[in-house]
């Protein structure tokens, strides 16, 4: 099952983000968005593949993405 992914990029391979992202990539991720000027790439993958992309050279992090909804205007919530 595919998980939506945030992957953090390393200090040192923020020069070289194109073969971290071509890495990822080549390691199941389907990359949707790559934010070059903070070093974060979001995509999906296979919950099964998550953890081998830590070990992608120039990646700092990876976690996964986190939704957060509010409740109606209408609601009862105080």
């Amino acid at each position: 099952m595919p998980e939506k992914i945030t992957v953090s990029v390393a200090d040192d391979a923020m020069g070289r983000i194109d073969e971290v992202v071509r890495a990822l990539e080549s390691g199941g991720m389907h990359v949707e968005q790559v934010l070059r000027p903070i070093g974060v790439i979001t995509g999906s993958v296979d919950t099964r593949h998550v953890r081998a992309l830590g070990s992608v050279a120039g990646v700092a992090a990876v976690e996964p993405q986190r939704t957060v909804q509010l409740p109606p205007p209408d609601s009862d919530l105080q």
